[in-house]
C-alpha cells in the first residue's frame, strides 16, 4: 500500500468485495488477491486442456477472470507458464497502418503467428531450467533484441517501425538454428521482415519444446488474447475480420503446431458472447469454429434457482466467498452459516422471494453485477447488516452503473447518438407498459417506439438485440417473463423474441430510465 504509513488512526470501517475489473485484483497493492476468492465454477480448467480454446462469455461474466488466475497461478508453479496479449497494446488495424506508410504489406495472419511464437520463445528461454543452460543463450539475445516487436508497445513499435520498417535482428536465430538445427537458413543480412521468420520460428519452438528438457519438467505454456472489444465495430469491416483471423490462426496453431507435436502448449481467445453471436453469421467456418471449440461461461442454474438450495448456486458460493473474504480482512465476526446474512439482514426476505434472489433479479446474473452493486459499501457509510432502504438505495445505485456498462457494450454496434435514443425508447416502452402482474406492452407498439426513436428500417432486429441483451423481456400470453440471461443452459428450446409476446425492461434499466433522465 502506497500510503500506508500515512493514514489516519480513525479510518471509517468498509467491506470491500473486489474490484469490477478483474486485472485490478493481481497486483501486490490489491485490496483483495484474486488467489484468495477465484473459484473455477465453470470447470474451465477441464475443458481448455484439451481442443477447446475459445472462452465465451458475456463482459463482466469472468473470462479475464479466468486468464487472471492462471496468470497468478503461473508466477507461483514453476511448470506453468502465461502471457497476455491485449488490444489495446497491440492494435493490427495500427500496425497494418503503420506497414502501409513504410512500404510492408501486413497481414493479420503474420502477425499473430509472430505474436504467439516469439511470445512461447520468450517463456521457454527464461523459464528456470532453461536459464541455467547455455544452449538456449541465442533464443534470449533474440528475444532481448527484438523485445520491441514482441512485448509490443504503440510509442517504442512508431520509433521502431521509423527506424527498421517491419525488419527484425535476426543474428541470434541464425546461429541458433544453425547450431541446433542444422537447417538452411535463407537470410544473410542482420535484419528480415517479421513475417519471413515464421516458418524457422516454428522449427523452433518444435525442436526446444520437444527437449528433454520439456519432458522431464512436464512444463505447460498458455498464450492469452484479451480485450478484443476495444476498437471493434461491426461497422468497420476490418476490425471484424481482425477478430476473425485471430481466432483461425489460433485454431491452426493450436491443431497443426502444438497438438499434432503433442507440446503442451496453447493460444486462448477471450470473446464476448455478442461478438460470437455476429460472427457466426458472418462467415462460412465461423459457426462450426465456435460449436468445436468454445466453452462457455453462464452463471444462471434454473433447476437449482427455482428448486434446489440456494447456497448451491455459483453465483451464489462467489459472492459468499468475497463476503467472508472481506468482513475477515476488516477483523469482523461472522457467526452466520451463510455469510450473506453477515451481509444482508434477514429481515430482508419474504416467503415468495430470498434478499439475495431480490438483488440478484436486478442484475445480469453476472459476478461483476453484484461487486457493483456492493462497491459503495468501501465508503463505510453503511451499517451492517444491510436493511430495506440500504439495499434500496444500492440497487438505485448500481442502476446507474450498469446503464454506463451496458452503453459501453453496445458502442461496438451502435453509434452514440443511437445508443441515446434507444434510452430514450426504453424510456418509452417503460411508461407504457404499466406495473404489477398486467405489466408488458405489445410486440407491435414496441416496434413502433423503436421505429420513431430510431429511425431504423429494421425495429424488429433491434428488440430482438435488446431482448439477447437482457435489456428487456418478454411475456407469453400465459406465462412467466422470461429474460435471456435466464435461459437455462442446455435448453432445447432457446429463448426468443415472439410477436404474440408482451414486453418489459430489467428491472434495473427500468429503474433507470423512470428516473428524471427520461421522466
Amino acid at each position: 500500500m502506497v500510503f500506508k504509513g500515512f493514514l489516519s488512526g480513525n479510518k471509517r470501517q468498509s467491506i470491500y468485495l473486489g474490484a469490477p475489473e478483474a486485472e485490478a485484483e493481481t497486483s501486490s497493492q490489491s485490496r483483495v488477491n484474486l488467489m484468495d476468492v477465484y473459484e473455477d465454477y465453470h470447470n474451465l480448467m477441464e475443458q481448455l486442456s484439451y481442443e477447446k480454446f475459445i472462452i465465451i462469455g458475456r463482459k463482466g461474466s469472468g473470462k479475464s477472470a479466468f486468464a487472471e488466475y492462471v496468470y497468478l497461478l503461473a508466477q507461483e508453479n514453476p511448470n506453468l507458464f502465461c502471457e497476455f496479449i491485449r488490444k489495446d497494446k497491440v492494435s493490427l488495424e495500427h500496425l497494418v497502418h503503420l506497414g502501409d506508410e513504410a512500404g510492408y504489406t501486413i497481414k493479420g495472419e503474420q502477425l499473430f503467428k509472430w505474436l504467439i511464437y516469439t511470445n512461447i520463445i520468450k517463456l521457454f528461454a527464461f523459464n528456470e531450467a532453461a536459464m541455467e543452460s547455455k544452449e538456449y543463450e541465442l533464443l534470449r539475445q533474440f528475444v532481448k533484441k527484438n523485445s520491441g516487436f514482441i512485448d509490443i508497445d504503440k510509442n517504442q513499435v512508431n520509433e521502431l517501425v521509423r527506424k527498421h520498417g517491419f525488419e527484425v535482428n535476426v543474428e541470434p536465430l541464425r546461429r541458433f538454428i544453425k547450431s541446433k538445427l542444422s537447417g538452411l537458413f535463407e537470410f544473410k543480412e542482420s535484419r528480415a521482415p517479421f513475417y519471413k521468420l515464421l516458418p524457422h520460428l516454428e522449427e523452433v519452438i518444435v525442436k526446444v519444446l520437444k527437449s528433454r528438457i520439456e519432458k522431464d519438467n512436464t512444463n505447460s505454456y498458455a498464450i492469452f488474447f484479451d480485450d478484443l472489444d476495444i476498437g471493434f465495430n461491426i461497422n468497420n469491416q476490418e476490425t471484424v475480420d481482425n477478430v476473425v483471423e485471430l481466432i483461425r490462426t489460433c485454431k491452426s496453431i493450436n491443431n497443426e503446431i502444438f497438438g499434432k507435436n503433442n507440446i503442451q502448449a496453447k493460444a486462448y481467445v477471450l470473446i464476448r458472447d455478442d461478438f460470437e453471436k455476429f460472427i457466426s453469421s458472418k462467415y462460412a467456418d465461423t459457426a462450426k469454429i465456435f460449436s468445436s471449440y468454445s466453452a462457455f461461461i453462464r452463471w444462471y442454474q434454473d433447476e437449482i434457482y427455482r428448486n434446489g438450495e440456494e447456497s448451491d448456486l455459483n453465483i451464489k458460493k462467489f459472492i459468499n466467498k468475497r463476503i467472508r473474504n472481506a468482513l475477515e480482512n476488516q477483523a469482523v465476526v461472522c457467526n452466520e452459516e451463510d455469510p450473506w446474512y453477515c451481509l444482508v439482514d434477514k429481515t430482508n426476505d419474504n416467503t415468495n422471494k430470498s434478499s439475495f434472489k431480490h438483488l440478484l433479479d436486478h442484475t445480469l446474473y453476472r459476478p461483476r453485477d453484484l461487486l457493483l452493486m456492493f462497491s459503495p459499501l468501501e465508503n463505510g457509510t453503511y451499517p451492517l447488516p444491510l436493511g430495506r432502504n440500504e439495499l434500496k438505495s444500492l440497487i438505485e445505485q448500481y442502476s446507474e452503473n450498469l446503464v454506463k456498462e451496458l452503453k459501453n457494450e453496445l458502442s461496438s454496434f451502435y453509434t452514440e447518438s443511437e445508443i441515446e435514443q434507444l434510452f430514450v425508447a426504453l424510456a418509452e416502452i417503460s411508461k407504457e407498459s404499466g406495473f404489477g402482474d398486467d405489466a408488458g406492452l405489445d410486440y407491435e407498439r414496441a416496434k413502433e417506439i423503436i421505429q420513431d426513436c430510431i429511425k431504423t428500417d429494421n425495429p424488429s432486429k433491434i428488440l430482438d438485440d435488446l431482448f439477447d441483451r437482457s435489456m428487456i423481456g418478454a411475456k407469453e400470453p400465459s406465462g412467466p417473463y422470461k429474460y435471456k440471461c435466464r435461459e437455462p443452459i442446455g435448453s432445447a428450446a432457446q429463448y426468443r423474441l415472439r410477436y404474440q409476446y408482451k414486453i418489459l425492461l430489467q428491472y434495473a434499466i427500468r429503474d433507470y430510465v423512470s428516473g428524471r433522465r427520461y421522466a
